[in-house]
């Protein structure tokens, strides 16, 4: 199979895992949101934020290093895979300790125990981290899509059912443990490779080189993702963390993911052409295109239907987070295209000069949600939209100078998205007015009818404005519905 049909198959299935998972999330977050607190939500944001920071330094950057190296020995992988598995135990034994210090450092004594318990997560997500990386760099991402939708079904369902049985912040907690130990052993069977029991610390030092500064950027940029949550948790409490981290749950992380679900196959798809500059910057330019089609309208509507959408989707309880999510979907606009700048760094190996980048974007992060603080969640979400304000260009100019591709190029092969989005917005606003303060229609009538009517708007401008890219889209669906 040739690199385009390869990708074009693995982008399908990578879409259609991320299809079910987030809208299991959204399902799921909106069920447990009526059965739950925003109390509860509070407390396990307050240990995800170290969980998942020490995720990252569990994966240790080890299946990006065998994603892009082009030549890994079965020693070598091998070894990569005990290194793996050290590293999973060093952390889980890390998280233990921890524990104390982050009751501490919160003031909430139930966290004590629930840290106790999420402890092994580590140690069993190791399992499945370089079966992984091997399958992602031949693009086979049938065999990860089957793993993922079923970790995400048994750990959604499992939240529900300890949520009805009034198990409180324990069914956020046991979703965690099971997402990480289906996960893990879908990925071991699915993998068709098995370790031997040869090690050796020589034979990992290539892969570790490269993963180590990835793992530094990982480790800043996680901190720069969750430092708000760490700041509101600790200065302003549970119950306001709980607002905030449910409107980032609903909008900025599954918009940030419609690219990163494209990226797991352009990451190894740009990797075997990572000497072709023409061709990568013409991939490149291609694929934030498809990117931006999807994401900007969503983002717009979600900024003019955030009242209705809270209200119907979560509930009356959570009105403050409606302006979060107007703030927020700045962020996620500015994010969706933004993000797709890695794929550039780690397919050219240039991991070092991504950790740079994220020390620099850490200290602006990190003045930004400092002063954004003094004006409670609110400010936060603003100071964040802010912040990716300003960074915006110099995101995109250093690794657009790997591939030679110019900024103002990059804004004028978008444009025209933008422009539709703008008046589709504007169109939705309108309707919005109409219905909510002419006629007075319930929540969901307004909800449903401005959907729709953006929905066939915006579709009618883009084709009216760049029929091309509608046919391009068209055509990519074809060939996604053939594989």
């Amino acid at each position: 199979m040739d690199l385009r049909k390869s990708t074009i198959k693995g982008t399908g299935w990578s879409i259609l895992s991320q299809a079910f998972r987030l809208t299991s999330r959204i399902v799921v977050v909106a069920i447990l949101a009526r059965l739950l607190t925003p109390d509860d939500f509070g407390l396990i944001a307050m240990v995800t934020v170290v969980t998942n920071l020490l995720l990252v330094l569990n994966d240790a950057g080890i299946p990006s290093a065998i994603i892009q190296k082009p030549d890994l020995s079965e020693d070598q992988i091998s070894s990569s895979f005990w290194l793996n598995i050290l590293i999973g135990i060093a952390i889980s034994l890390v998280f233990v300790a921890l524990a104390p210090l982050i009751a501490l450092f919160y003031g909430e004594d139930r966290l004590l125990t629930i840290a106790l318990v999420l402890s092994p997560m580590f140690f069993i997500a190791s399992f499945g981290m370089v079966q992984f990386g091997l399958l992602s760099k031949r693009i086979d991402f049938r065999p990860i899509a089957i793993s993922e939708i079923a970790a995400a079904a048994v750990a959604g369902t499992t939240a529900i059912v300890l949520a009805l049985l009034g198990a409180g912040v324990w069914s956020l907690v046991f979703q965690v443990l099971a997402a990480s130990f289906i996960l893990a052993l879908f990925l071991w069977f699915k993998c068709e490779w098995k370790p031997s029991l040869h090690f050796r610390w020589s034979e990992t030092r290539g892969i570790v080189s490269f993963g180590l500064y990835l793992t530094g950027f990982q480790f800043v940029n996680y901190f720069n993702r969750n430092l708000d949550n760490l700041l509101i948790g600790r200065f302003l409490g549970s119950e306001l963390l709980g607002f905030y981290d449910i409107a980032y749950k609903i909008l900025l992380f599954p918009l940030q993911n419609i690219s990163a679900v494209i990226g797991r196959v352009m990451f190894p798809a740009l990797s075997t052409i990572q000497d072709d500059e023409v061709r990568m910057r013409e991939a490149y330019m291609n694929v934030t295109r498809y990117i931006a089609f999807i994401s900007f309208p969503i983002v717009t509507m979600i900024i003019v239907l955030a009242p209705e959408f809270t209200r119907v989707v979560l509930g009356d309880q959570w009105e403050r987070s409606i302006q979060i999510i107007q703030t927020l979907a700045v962020v996620a606009l500015v994010q969706s295209i933004a993000s797709t700048v890695g794929w550039l760094y780690l397919s050219k190996g240039k991991t070092n000069i991504l950790f740079l980048w994220g020390i620099i974007t850490a200290v602006v992060y990190t003045a930004a949600f400092v002063i954004g603080l003094h004006w409670s969640i609110e400010g936060v979400a603003a100071a964040y939209a802010i912040a990716n304000v300003l960074l915006l260009y110099p995101a995109f100019a250093i690794p657009f100078r790997f591939i030679n591709l110019g900024f103002l190029h990059f804004i004028r092969g978008l444009s025209l998205v933008v422009l539709a989005t703008a008046i589709m917005g504007a169109a939705a606003f309108g309707i919005r007015y109409l219905l909510a303060d002419v006629v007075v229609v319930s929540d969901v009538v307004t909800l449903v009818a401005g959907a729709a009517v953006a929905v066939v708007i915006y579709i009618g401008l883009i084709y009216w404005f760049d029929r091309k890219l509608v046919l391009e889209i068209i055509s990519l669906f074809k060939a996604l519905r053939e594989k």
